[in-house]
């Protein structure tokens, strides 16, 4: 093979594969229903809704600081999951979603089952069991 031949090849193999790396990082680049910065403002806006709402949870007794905590950090995950959603506005972060919110529900029951003291294992075999069916609900869709 000639050197010119070799170069012209060679150039083509670049182009290609010049080529090939801008379709990937630019398929690689999820797709999103609002703007960059809209989803880090709203992000921002709901860890500081959290950071107030735990700061609330302050003054309570222990087993309701503790169930208020709970709610607040299972609302935080919850809104973070759906704020994805709707940034990504996909099936796949619309199914984390749900799964996120199935589990902050489990948190939450465990908390009340914690507060409750008595039947704790009873209260925390039907938290188990609701958590269960909803996780597979999400599974199955």
């Amino acid at each position: 093979m000639n050197s010119t031949t070799f170069a012209v090849t060679l150039a083509a193999v670049a182009f290609v594969a010049a080529a090939g790396y801008g379709l990937q990082s630019a398929m690689s680049t999820p797709p999103t229903l609002m703007s960059p910065t809209d989803h880090e403002q709203s992000w921002r806006s709901i860890e500081r809704a959290t950071r107030v709402a735990l700061g609330r949870c302050r003054g309570l007794s222990e087993s309701r600081r503790e169930l208020c905590r709970a709610e607040a950090r299972a609302r935080d995950r919850v809104e973070k999951a759906e704020l994805d959603a709707r940034y990504y506005g996909t099936t796949q972060a619309e199914a984390h979603a749900q799964e996120v919110r199935a589990r902050a529900r489990f948190d939450i029951a465990r908390s009340e089952c914690e507060a409750r003291g008595t039947d704790r294992a009873s209260c925390l075999a039907e938290a188990r069991t609701a958590q269960a069916k909803a996780l597979a609900k999400v599974a199955s869709s």
